[in-house]
């Protein structure tokens, strides 16, 4: 059945993280409705394979202890061949109960307190928490930023791996927040430097079925076995099917070895265990749901070209940083007049739109903010009205 994206669901008063768990930053007064494009999720409907064989194991009555059945292994194997191409050993899959819970894993798997883990930044700010709980120490390689698009600096990246104190990469591709999809030339090259410089790469690819034509993920399982192997990466329907809520994600690690420490390190942070509804729901995500991410992806691209044509006709002050993957848009406010230490105020008690203040992501987001795109058109529509009505307060101020 066809979803409706244009639907508006409810979530208020359901534990909504994106909708009732507005942080207090983001609080004006009680009338005053903010409106949220902060966190990231969908506010679509669930596709109705998923929500079927929810129903029927709910309809078992018993949610005992469950382990990870073979059929998990097969459904992400089965997603990683139709979806990129990628064919993997069965063996090589993990559960995890979310990307983050696996990437903290693999750090206390792949080093030890004070090594050193290099992010691409600006990147999701998690990533630089994960670090420090951990006692490892955060090396940026900032992204390069040319004519509103973000490039590799190769050269910085050597010069960072090259140190006694790196150990490990984390990658992340779709890159959250500027929407870069990385070519197979890019993966590559990354992939020369690391493994010439002993470098573990991590992959995070949650966001790796949001992809916008021309463009096409190249998983890093797709590399040459010498890249591949001294690699993990990272999946989960919760950013395509926005299953979130249910956390469950798989973990790749084609070594055996490098199983076998990522196993202890799992064991080690009691994260084996799987929700008993996660794992039916990613089967059934994977298992049956491609054509959802089929009608999606254009309907994303709806949206993407009004937030586009909006910024160009009404907002000149203001450049969006074309995304190539992902529903997160990335838009440059650094001529807007809006000084960036009060961007976030701005936007929140003014416009009374909930954002990521690009800050947070690094200090080269500093001006940007982070957008989800991932609603009805009419929801959009709204948060431009509004802050078109917040640019013209200021104004008149």
């Amino acid at each position: 059945m066809p979803v409706n994206f244009d639907k508006m669901p409810d979530r208020l008063n359901t534990n909504c993280v994106k909708w009732d768990g507005l942080p207090n930053m983001f609080k004006v007064k009680a009338e005053d409705e903010v409106l949220p494009f902060w966190v990231a999720d969908m506010d679509f409907d669930c596709p109705q394979p998923i929500t079927d064989a929810l129903r029927e194991r709910v309809d078992h009555g018993i949610f005992g202890y469950t382990r990870v059945s073979d059929h998990f292994s097969e459904s992400v194997v089965s997603w990683m061949n139709k979806r990129h191409g990628s064919w993997i050993d069965p063996k090589s899959v993990r559960f995890s109960p979310g990307v983050l819970h696996g990437l903290t894993n693999a750090i206390l798997a792949f080093s030890k307190k004070g090594d050193g883990v290099i992010i691409m930044t600006p990147v999701y700010y998690p990533f630089n928490s994960i670090i420090k709980d951990t006692e490892r120490e955060v090396i940026e390689n900032p992204l390069i930023e040319i004519n509103g698009h973000y490039e590799i600096d190769y050269e910085d990246l050597k010069k960072k791996t090259s140190q006694s104190k790196a150990k490990l990469l984390i990658l992340c591709n779709p890159h959250n927040p500027v929407g870069r999809v990385y070519t197979q030339a890019e993966l590559t090259k990354i992939g020369e430097i690391c493994v010439l410089n002993k470098i573990t790469v991590l992959s995070d690819e949650i966001h790796s079925d949001l992809i916008y034509v021309p463009y096409k993920h190249l998983t890093y399982m797709n590399l040459p076995g010498v890249y591949k192997n001294k690699a993990v990466v990272f999946i989960s329907p919760s950013k395509t099917f926005n299953l979130a809520g249910l956390q469950t994600s798989a973990v790749i690690l084609p070594d055996e070895t490098m199983r076998q420490a990522y196993d202890k390190a799992a064991s080690l942070t009691r994260t084996t265990g799987i929700n008993v509804f996660g794992e039916v729901a990613l089967c059934a995500a994977y298992d049956h749901c491609e054509s959802y991410v089929d009608e999606l992806m254009p309907y994303l691209t709806k949206n993407l070209a009004y937030v586009r044509e909006t910024l160009k006709t009404r907002f000149p002050q203001l450049t969006l940083f074309e995304p190539e993957g992902t529903y997160l848009l990335w838009i440059d406010f650094r001529k807007s007049g809006i000084d960036e230490k009060e961007l976030l105020h701005f936007m929140s008690h003014t416009a009374r739109i909930a954002i990521d203040d690009g800050s947070w992501f690094g200090s080269q987001g500093s001006g940007f903010i982070r957008l989800n795109s991932a609603c009805p058109l009419s929801q959009l529509k709204e948060a431009f009205d509004r802050l078109e009505s917040a640019f013209n307060q200021v104004k008149n101020k």
